[in-house]
């Protein structure tokens, strides 16, 4: 029955972003899709977050987005590499913000609210093994 929800609820916001995105690409209309409009379908699918991950580099970003996106109602992930910040978009009616800490945290990285799994930290690259104590 879950799954039967989500997939009619994924199916009907991506029918809603198709609609708005051929009402705007149509051949009548030069203007781009206002980024205020983008931002309101954002707010629609999901609930905004950004935190603290613990990282380095370009490796750290792909493994830090992967973890958060593997669960289940991740909308959208983006790590950055020099404010360490991600920022996600959420369906917090699918998935707690706690158990994406966990996810990334389960990855060996540091969030704000978890901290890393020791055994995935050791298996990281030498380039992604941040100190943990700063």
């Amino acid at each position: 029955m879950k799954k039967t929800l989500k997939i009619l609820f994924f199916t009907t916001i991506g029918l809603f972003i198709g609609y708005i995105v051929a009402d705007y690409t149509s051949t009548d209309q030069v203007e781009n899709v206002d980024e205020k409009e983008v931002e309101a379908i954002v707010e629609l699918m999901g609930t905004e977050t950004s935190f603290e991950v613990k990282g380095n580099c370009k490796m750290c970003k792909k493994t830090i987005e992967t973890a958060a996106l593997s669960m289940e109602g991740v909308l959208k992930a983006d790590w950055d590499v020099k404010s360490k910040q991600i920022n996600l978009v959420y369906d917090d009616q699918f998935v707690e913000l706690t158990t994406v800490h966990n996810a990334i945290a389960q990855s060996g990285y540091s969030t704000d609210l978890v901290d890393l799994n020791q055994e995935a930290y050791d298996n990281l690259p030498m380039c992604c093994q941040y100190d943990p104590e700063k």
